[in-house]
């Protein structure tokens, strides 16, 4: 590749590669959980095995991104785990042809989780590199992602509804394989990015100790407030689709409505850079926990009405979107340099992977013991312990600057 045209083939590769990552997340998240009822497993069992895969988010993007950070070479690690992933995926297939125990799911998948689940926080890293001081071009390339998202949980949905179900896992797995394949090659051709350097206002503050950043009080509240907001989600993510389907709903509209809270976060990554210039980002975070407390509510109690249903699901654009943007916005401006990987990791980590997977280990514990209502009343509940939060760090939160990048994970 020649040097003069590698940055314009990077940011095509960097939009395939986007649009190919959350294509698979948009066949796992929506569907994955009724495939593993589809093998037999109870939905105690169906949390455990989602938590296992959202646990490795706790332990291995910490360690990726201090990797990266100590050699400052991101792609060879990128890629050595997306193969991985890929060859994980295939034994899934071979769990399903075997009719494996639950012990071997368990294991199978907490490895997959290991080397898919560090992945996402990366890929944001490496947009990053890529676009530093462009942040229109930004938001842009994540869009691909989203996009990506939308065709899957559309698309696949309504395949499903024509193939028969002795035929479904085949399927859900092959598709998978494609979507993990195609990633791997196409980072596979990716060069390595400049890391971005601090910026001249945040050298001294920061890069100068890693680990004094978590002596602040603020930020530990800032990641557990984010630990809450994922806790709160658990519910949804593990039996959103399971429970429209008890209620009647084709899994082509199932797919409909994941893709609608998609398309409503792509809106908002395009309009929220001109929001913060008119809106405190602790105002618009407040804002946030406010309607993802009300969307709970929405799903549990009005789930047979589908006008109520497509309002809830627009109102993912604020329970994930705009929480998730501001997330990364905050951790991106207060680790920057060689601690950006590891700044973004932890909050991967802890917040994201712990606090998804316990809320999965939470859903499936809830919607057996007291049913799919009360679940989701209860994730409501822990919305709004996450705004008490907001309160003992939105000092924190308010320094984030209306020019700051920021993003989304496409997560349905």
């Amino acid at each position: 590749m020649r040097e003069s045209s590698w940055p314009a083939d990077s940011l095509t590769a960097m939009r395939l590669t986007l649009f190919v990552y959350f294509l698979g997340y948009g066949i796992f998240l929506p569907y994955f959980s009724p495939f593993l009822l589809a093998q037999g497993f109870r939905p105690e069992q169906v949390g455990q095995l989602l938590a296992a895969i959202m646990a490795a988010k706790i332990v291995a993007p910490p360690l990726l991104g201090w990797w990266i950070d100590h050699s400052n070479r991101l792609m060879p690690v990128l890629r050595s785990m997306s193969w991985l992933a890929t060859l994980l995926a295939g034994l899934v297939g071979v769990l399903v042809a075997t009719q494996a125990s639950f012990v071997w799911w368990l294991v199978v998948l907490g490895v997959f989780g290991l080397v898919w689940q560090p992945i996402l926080s990366q890929l944001d890293v490496l947009t990053l590199r890529l676009v530093v001081g462009r942040s229109h071009v930004y938001s842009a390339l994540r869009a691909w992602g989203s996009i990506g998202f939308i065709v899957s949980a559309v698309g696949f949905g309504w395949l499903l509804d024509s193939t028969p179900k002795a035929q479904q896992s085949v399927l859900l797995i092959g598709l998978l394989l494609v979507c993990l394949l195609g990633m791997a090659l196409l980072l596979s051709r990716m060069p390595e990015p400049a890391h971005q350097p601090a910026a001249p206002h945040q050298a001294p503050r920061l890069t100068a100790d890693f680990w004094h950043q978590f002596r602040q009080p603020a930020l530990f509240g800032f990641l557990l407030m984010q630990f809450l907001i994922n806790v709160a989600h658990g519910v949804y993510y593990a039996f959103f689709s399971i429970y429209l389907a008890q209620h009647g709903y084709s899994t082509g509209v199932i797919g409909l409505l994941w893709a609608l809270g998609v398309v409503a976060e792509i809106v908002l990554f395009f309009v929220l850079p001109k929001f913060m210039r008119r809106v405190s980002v602790v105002i618009l975070l407040a804002i946030a926990l406010l309607l993802m407390a009300l969307r709970w509510i929405m799903i549990g109690t009005l789930v047979d009405s589908l006008a109520w249903l497509l309002l809830a699901q627009l109102l993912h654009a604020a329970s994930f979107g705009l929480t998730h943007a501001i997330g990364v916005a905050t951790i991106h401006e207060h680790f920057t340099g060689r601690a950006q990987a590891r700044g973004q990791a932890v909050l991967s980590g802890f917040s994201y992977g712990g606090g998804a997977a316990l809320g999965l280990l939470l859903a499936g514990w809830l919607w057996v013991q007291m049913g799919p209502r009360a679940a989701f009343l209860v994730m409501t509940l822990v919305t709004l312990m996450a705004l008490v939060l907001l309160g003992f760090c939105r000092r924190l939160v308010a320094r984030v600057r209306p020019d700051d990048e920021v993003s989304g994970e496409v997560v349905g």
